[in-house]
């Protein structure tokens, strides 16, 4: 299943599924949130609106489509689709509105969900440093979406220092600035993944198909959520295992 999981609970809790009706289309691995305009229950989740969001009560994940699934190739996933006249609701297997499986999200919900720019699919900025140092606190790359200070993270993917992460404390857009040093000098062509994301407490954003976590938003507008793992090793298979803010939740707040 591509987009958001259900990765466990902190207390060891079992998933709770139930069966929701969708208010807009609805996609498998898509997070989830209370509808208070339409027809249905639930819709997918906005951008964060404030840095926090105040205006998003999320239910839970997208984990199955009941209602007439079709595949789509762009969200890599099943669509449940909105339907509101008599025709499409006959029309449909079972008949009547569309439903999905919602695995509900608390406070204590473990969620597991790609790290992408933007998009489903699109892999994190991966550069390779142009001016490297001696004391292993800066270096430089291309020009990418400007870091967050102390609200980002820099992974030495290739290099003496593979395989570490470091909390980026002073963002831009080609130079990266650390406290704690990485291990060792850092080398012109050493390669770094960078994200607007980090381990422990974190300010984050959702991709525009609401299935992963942007790596590059600029945060002025977030999510507050804990971060236990994150994980930038595999060009493409970057993710991230992560509970929400209890004020961003339906359930728990």
């Amino acid at each position: 299943m591509a987009g958001f999981q259900w990765a466990g609970d902190l207390t060891g809790a079992a998933p709770v599924i139930r069966t929701m009706q969708v208010a807009a289309n609805c996609y498998v691995g898509q997070l989830l949130r209370e509808d208070a305009n339409a027809g249905g229950l639930v819709e997918p989740i906005a951008a964060a609106a404030a840095g926090p969001d105040t205006t998003s009560n999320i239910i839970g994940i997208c984990t199955g489509v009941v209602t007439s699934p079709t595949w789509d190739s762009t969200y890599l996933g099943d669509l449940a689709t909105y339907d509101t006249t008599q025709a499409t609701l006959v029309a449909n297997d079972p008949k009547g509105p569309a439903l999905v499986e919602v695995t509900l999200l608390t406070p204590t919900s473990l969620i597991k969900g790609p790290v992408c720019k933007d998009t489903l699919g699109t892999a994190p900025e991966r550069k390779a440093c142009t001016t490297g140092s001696s004391d292993g606190l800066t270096f430089v790359v291309a020009a990418i979406d400007t870091t967050v200070s102390n609200y980002s993270t820099a992974y030495c993917s290739k290099g003496a220092n593979r395989g570490q992460y470091r909390k980026i404390t002073t963002g831009a857009t080609t130079t990266q600035t650390v406290l704690v040093p990485f291990t060792y000098d850092i080398a012109t062509g050493d390669t770094f993944v960078i994200v607007n994301i980090r381990e422990g407490f974190a300010h984050i954003d959702f991709g525009t198909q609401f299935q992963s976590i942007d790596s590059s938003p600029a945060l002025t507008s977030y999510y507050y959520a804990y971060v236990h793992e994150l994980n930038l090793d595999l060009a493409g298979k970057e993710y991230a295992v992560f509970s929400l803010g209890s004020s961003h939740l339906a359930i728990g707040r």
